[in-house]
């Protein structure tokens, strides 16, 4: 009698406690950040292969926890990029859209997980947050020492307490309304001023004396009197830049051709090295004896 009373108590408790949902992890990446925008939490995308024996550990142990999915449902916007061991089975949208973010995020290992703000922007790289590969590795391995699922939610709980909500992205066609605001808002501009008809006669009368214009060593060579002809001292400046162009062409033919007289010698005594050499291996070659009858 005892016993089915105490049977009784247990499935009416059972019946009457609120069941424990289980934390929803979203596979659209637009919909969880709307989520997130809503909800003002930041988005725990986690890139996984739920056929691999690791991401299967981490599901047992932590992420199908009830104090993990206790405090996700308060604190995160649970998005999962799955990459299963037959992805063709995926639906076409989800199977491009979890590409599309791999490549976007630089994800090479999985499982990697990250924290997103609300507008897809990294907020936490755990790996950098923790300072290396390693540091993170050892991390992890210590909070799976012991009770891993309420250790693993006070170490994300560390970053989401610092998690501002950023603004919502304004849309270009927004922008495009506020920037003709602005514009309407703005001065009229002043007409632009003429250009001055003669700048050459206005540059040499700003200074009376003689100013040299050095060449491109910095030896002032040709002196230009501001007070002078403009196109006189331009016609001597550019005769004087083609007598330097011809100096510098004669300066090079003369290099050419005394490279040329160099080639020329090393022959000659690399011809007459070899002729002594032949002429010595003559001398030194000894006669045969006659063969012996």
């Amino acid at each position: 009698m005892k016993f089915l009373l105490a049977l009784c108590c247990f499935l009416a408790t059972a019946v009457l406690a609120p069941a424990l949902s289980a934390a929803e992890w979203f596979t659209d990446f637009e919909k969880a950040k709307a989520e997130s925008l809503k909800t003002k939490r930041p988005i725990y995308i986690l890139f996984t292969n739920s056929d691999a024996a690791p991401d299967r550990s981490l599901e047992r142990t932590i992420f199908s926890q009830r104090k993990f999915q206790e405090y996700a449902d308060k604190k995160l916007v649970l998005l999962k990029i799955d990459f299963p061991n037959a992805s063709h089975l995926q639906p076409k949208n989800i199977s491009q859209q979890n590409r599309q973010l791999r490549t976007q995020f630089g994800i090479t290992i999985l499982p990697t997980a990250l924290l997103l703000d609300a507008n897809g922007n990294i907020y936490i790289d755990f790996i950098k947050a923790d300072g290396s590969a390693e540091k993170h590795r050892r991390k992890i391995n210590e909070i799976m020492d012991f009770d891993p699922p309420k250790r693993y939610a006070e170490y994300l709980d560390g970053f989401v307490k610092k998690y501002t909500p950023p603004k919502p992205e304004v849309k270009k066609a927004e922008v495009k309304t506020d920037e003709k605001k602005a514009e309407a808002k703005k001065p009229a501009k002043k007409p632009a001023q003429k250009p001055d008809k003669k700048p050459a006669e206005k540059a040499q009368n700003t200074n009376s004396a003689e100013t040299n214009i050095p060449d491109e060593n910095g030896v002032l060579r040709i002196p230009l009197n501001p007070e002078g002809d403009f196109q006189e001292w331009l016609k001597a400046y550019q005769a004087e830049e083609a007598r330097e162009e011809a100096r510098e062409a004669e300066e090079a033919k003369e290099i050419i051709e005394e490279v040329k007289e160099a080639i020329e010698e090393a022959v000659e005594e690399a011809k007459e090295e070899a002729e002594e050499a032949a002429e010595k291996a003559k001398k030194d070659a000894k006669p045969q004896a006659p063969a012996e009858k």
